[in-house]
């Protein structure tokens, strides 16, 4: 029995694990293969297909469709030659051509400029093209004239395709800057009322109780020091001077989380006319204040979001106010000129106020708490300036000129 039982031992080892043969799990198939590829049966459609694209491109090979092809396109090339050298020849520019394509030239012109929107341009360039398509037949059939208006009108709606391509990209581009710019900003500021309001709090609590624990032993009114202007300072104006810093820095935070939270959304902008904008809005506003002149075209138009729009310029007026006519606005003079370019709309705002801070730029002015020294603001003003000015894809500038105060507002129309 033992022997049996070691010989049967024996024959096992060898089928298992004798010369040449492998371990069970080490084994593999082709099924197994097969099961270990990923997207098996969109592998399978794919090689499906590029077999019958390869079977396509070995037959095409095997016949004279490509020789056809490229002698088809050689005797095309050779005729569209053969023409262009026979128009040169018997068709040279007559006053009835070149005027039939100024026209065209003017009318393409007129449209790629004075049509609003990009879609509507090209339409009626499409149009013109399709009209002196017409009259470019109508001439050559009966009156042997060969003009160019065909091409020019084409070429001109080509241009017109190109521009309003790179405007969408350079949107699409400032969107998003602006919207991962907005997106840090929150983050900013959610961070900041979550760790600083709280601290805030608790260190206005020891103050009062500090200010109560001296008041009554009678020592608020110790002289603490000098100020730097030589008037001293008593430990209740020091304590009353620390309250109103806390409580600034807290208004400070709300304020700038108002102002980064009031979202400018794009589909709220709609075309509006400049002109009957600021007469309503800013001029009859401050009118009974301030002294302010607007000149601007009738009819000039710009696609804007109207509320936030309104309070930047507004803001402009009340800065005037507060710093350029600290001692009254009686003889106060505000000027709005308001032109147009081909693409943008040109605001530039003057007063004969204080002259604007020298080492005040531009940068700083449109900042988060940019102000001068003796500013009394929150510098909240010209943020909110720059928010509206970045969301209409525009440009701010400061003009150092013999004015005391110009800024320049450049917005695409």
């Amino acid at each position: 029995m033992g022997m049996m039982s070691t010989a049967g031992d024996g024959e096992r080892i060898a089928a298992g694990t004798g010369e040449g043969a492998a371990p069970a799990d080490c084994r593999t198939s082709p099924v197994r293969i097969l099961e270990a590829i990923p997207n098996r049966s969109t592998l399978a459609t794919n090689l499906i297909i590029g077999g019958a694209v390869a079977f396509f491109v070995y037959f095409i090979k095997q016949t004279a469709f490509l020789e056809q092809s490229l002698a088809y396109l050689i005797s095309l090339l050779f005729a569209a030659q053969i023409t262009l050298f026979s128009n040169k020849v018997h068709y040279a520019p007559s006053f009835v051509g070149m005027a039939v394509d100024g026209a065209a030239l003017t009318a393409a012109t007129l449209a790629w400029t004075y049509v609003r929107g990009s879609a509507a341009r090209i339409l009626s360039l499409i149009g013109l093209a399709a009209v002196t398509g017409g009259v470019t037949l109508i001439l050559f059939r009966f009156a042997g004239v060969l003009v160019s208006s065909l091409l020019i009108v084409t070429g001109i709606a080509f241009m017109a395709v190109l521009e309003g391509a790179a405007d969408l990209f350079a949107r699409r581009f400032r969107t998003r800057i602006l919207e991962e710019k907005q997106d840090a900003e929150f983050s900013i500021i959610r961070h900041l009322t979550h760790n600083v309001k709280p601290n805030i709090q608790i260190a206005r609590s020891p103050i009062t109780e500090v200010s109560d624990f001296l008041a009554q032993r009678g020592m608020l009114g110790e002289v603490m020091g000098l100020r730097l202007d030589g008037s001293p300072e008593t430990v209740e104006d020091a304590l009353r001077n620390a309250q109103l810093s806390l409580d600034q820095i807290n208004d400070i935070l709300d304020a700038t989380r108002r102002l980064v939270t009031h979202e400018i959304r794009r589909d709220e902008f709609t075309p509006v006319d400049l002109r009957d904008l600021f007469t309503r809005e800013i001029v009859e506003r401050f009118g009974n204040v301030l002294n302010i002149r607007l000149q601007c075209p009738a009819g000039l138009r710009a696609r804007i979001h109207r509320q936030s729009f309104v309070e930047a310029v507004n803001n402009l007026v009340r800065n005037a106010r507060t710093h350029g006519f600290p001692d009254g606005t009686a003889s106060a003079e505000l000027v709005f000129v308001i032109t147009e370019t081909r693409r943008r709309i040109v605001i530039d705002y003057t007063n004969n106020g204080r002259p604007f801070p020298v080492n005040l730029t531009a940068r700083d002015f449109l900042s988060f708490g940019g102000r001068s020294a003796d500013s009394p603001g929150e510098g909240l003003g010209g943020a909110w300036i720059g928010k509206v000015v970045a969301a209409h894809g525009g440009n701010f500038e400061i003009i150092r000129d013999d004015h005391p105060a110009h800024f320049r507002i450049t917005i695409p129309k």
